[in-house]
């Protein structure tokens, strides 16, 4: 795991070049604390830089910018390709010699041997490169199936003509001399409905990011780029959908529990410690469990981050699961002084705005386990791939075939309350809480129901979806994830729900908060379930594989119930959220005052007057929902530490 960054078409001299790629690595000391490198290349007049988290192979021979045996490829690699092994035991059968045993120089021999689209179609793991190739005068960038690593480029100085700037994270770019610091209005729009920058677009004019299991190749004579993609997700889901699984619960049950197995095996290769986060639910217990399994040496110890509220707090939960296994755990409680002292910090971290308040849980257990570790298994992808969100287990009753739309009653109650104000909302959630515990339990009640008006409503799927995935759930609608061929293509309205969280939701929410994260301290963090190879076999699981008796995930419940017989995993759905509006009323207070009083002053990037308003009905202790309230400040905060211009 490491950062990269780099250029191609720079008219520069040499110590010039040499000077500027420096000060990019400089950028991302925080992904690669363990070394520094940079080549240019005058001919094709290409600059490659590399920050190291040295992980695998940490001696010299790992060391990058990489230039393959043959002299004809340079590489810049963040990630790790799992099943390097075998891939290398391939290359060596016919006639490669590798100088070290790091898996970037297998991916480099594997692409100098076969090509790069046949590379890519071997290869699995987690990844983003840049790789020049010198003999046909090409550069290509090149992202992971599922999005899991970044890749964002800029045109500095105008497409063909200019200068193609590339890098991990966006502040690298932001160093390219004559980049000018524009704000993208559609980039905007995503962030204020989402609480985070939607799809390939950026908050800066003419910087993107490349998708999910893209591949840009750029012509270093013509400037002429083209991108495609080396592996179709919606065709993987239609394939599975139209070839289902047909064997029993138990035979289907024994292949994921070996594929599962196999793959979170590989994810544990390392020349560093490795860790596990454990909460008290589903994704995290499988993967740890599996890595508990196959680790002989029981160094691989599990992390739960806790804290004193109990509604939030994992660690009971944590705690039943990993003395089941007999896993090492290392609990990891949150204090309020931590959470003062990380939230100035986010803007930095997250150099895009970013408002997901689950990110400061993240940052501090990534700290807290970087102590003990660098590389980290985590369950993420869960409930994507295997159906585990309400909205999956909802759709299944509401939309999916058969199904009748919920009924006149429930439909007709359903558009009253999104008709409510929030004001109302919450009166009636409170009301509801009075004699309903289900209700009282809820952290946020008002925005449960709200989210319950979007499902049952008598609106079309990509309307409810919309509503569902905003933000503030009584915020404004923006760009969002829908996808219109999905929706046509994929048979129900589960898979069609799945494809958009996978492909979209998860790719710009829950990846980026994790990999800024993690990154920030120089934790590797490795997602097993997201594997492609896991996301194919789940895609061919038929619906009642996935969501059955009222509860998604089927099959990872199941398998933990294999494995460890009687345990009931929490049904409690947490997630790394945070006591966010009580943090807004007591000690984050100052903070959001201070921010929302220079929002006021500064020619707005958002409305100061509504954010003001929504400020104070949390400070009176309504039961107001915190999401856009904090949509605004980390606005606030990201403009003053990255100087936003209008």
């Amino acid at each position: 795991m490491c950062g990269l960054a780099g250029f191609a078409k720079a008219d520069l001299a040499a110590d010039d070049a040499q000077a500027l790629l420096k000060r990019l690595a400089g950028c991302l000391v925080h992904r690669g604390p363990d070394g520094e490198g940079t080549l240019w290349h005058a001919d094709d007049r290409v600059g490659l830089a590399h920050r190291r988290l040295s992980v695998i192979d940490t001696s010299a021979t790992g060391a990058q910018p990489m230039v393959s045996a043959s002299g004809r490829l340079a590489i810049v690699f963040n990630g790790e390709i799992v099943n390097a092994p075998e891939l290398a035991a391939e290359l060596r059968g016919a006639g490669a010699i590798f100088r070290g045993h790091s898996d970037t120089e297998v991916l480099l021999e594997a692409i100098e041997a076969w090509g790069l689209e046949r590379a890519l179609e071997r290869i699995a793991g987690m990844f983003a490169f840049a790789v020049h190739d010198r003999l046909a005068h090409t550069l290509h960038l090149v992202r992971d199936r599922l999005g899991v690593k970044p890749m964002h480029y800029a045109w500095v100085g105008g497409e063909r003509t200019g200068t193609l700037a590339f890098a991990s994270e966006v502040r690298a770019i932001l160093e390219m001399p004559g980049f000018r610091r524009e704000i993208d209005a559609q980039g905007l729009a995503g962030f204020m409905a989402r609480g985070c920058v939607v799809g390939g677009s950026s908050i800066w004019k003419g910087l993107h990011k490349l998708g999910p299991a893209e591949w840009l190749t750029c012509d270093l004579g013509s400037g002429a780029t083209r991108i495609r993609r080396y592996w179709d997700a919606l065709a993987v889901a239609v394939r599975g959908c139209e070839d289902p699984l047909q064997d029993s619960d138990g035979d289907v049950l024994a292949q994921g529990e070996a594929l599962l197995s196999q793959v979170v095996r590989e994810n544990l290769l390392s020349d560093v410690p490795v860790a596990c986060f454990l909460s008290g639910g589903v994704d995290s217990a499988t993967v740890a469990m599996l890595a508990h399994a196959s680790d002989s040496s029981g160094k691989v110890h599990a992390f739960t981050l806790g804290f004193k509220e109990a509604a939030f707090d994992e660690r009971p939960d944590a705690q039943r699961l990993a003395d089941r296994m007999g896993m090492t755990w290392m609990p990891q409680e949150f204090a309020e002084a931590d959470m003062l002292a990380l939230v100035p910090e986010l803007a930095e971290i997250y150099d895009e705005p970013f408002a997901d308040a689950s990110a400061i849980a993240t940052v501090h257990l990534c700290r807290s386990m970087r102590k003990h570790a660098i590389v980290a298994l985590s369950g993420d992808g869960g409930d994507e791939v295997f159906a585990g969100y309400n909205r999956h287990v909802h759709s299944m009753l509401r939309w999916n075939a058969g199904a009748a739309p919920g009924g006149w009653l429930p439909g007709l109650l359903a558009r009253g309350l999104l008709r409510l104000s929030r004001e109302a909302a919450e009166s009636i959630a409170r009301s509801m809480a009075l004699v309903l515990p289900t209700v009282r339990n809820l952290r946020n009640p008002a925005d449960t129901v709200r989210k319950w008006a979007w499902m049952h409503a008598p609106h079309e799927e990509a309307t409810a979806y919309e509503g569902l995935t905003r933000a503030d759930p009584f915020g404004a609608s923006g760009p969002g994830w829908w996808n219109d061929d999905a929706a046509r293509m994929l048979p129900d309205a589960l898979r069609r729900m799945q494809f958009m969280d996978q492909t979209g939701y998860m790719v710009d929410d829950p990846l980026v908060k994790v990999d800024r994260a993690s990154m920030s301290c120089g934790l590797e963090v490795r997602v097993p379930l997201l594997d492609h190879r896991v996301v194919e076999f789940a895609w061919r699981l038929p619906p009642h594989m996935k969501v059955r008796d009222g509860r998604g995930k089927w099959l990872l419940r199941a398998l933990l119930q294999r494995r460890l017989p009687n345990f009931e995993p929490s049904r409690r759905k947490v997630g790394f959220a945070v006591p966010l509006a009580q943090w807004l009323r007591g000690p984050l207070r100052d903070w959001a005052g201070d921010m929302i009083g220079q929002a006021r002053r500064a020619s707005s990037l958002l409305d100061a007057a509504a954010l003001e308003r929504d400020f104070e009905a949390i400070r009176a202790g309504l039961d107001q929902p915190a999401h856009g309230v904090w949509c605004g400040l980390m606005l606030q905060a990201w403009r003053n530490r990255w100087g936003a211009s209008e």
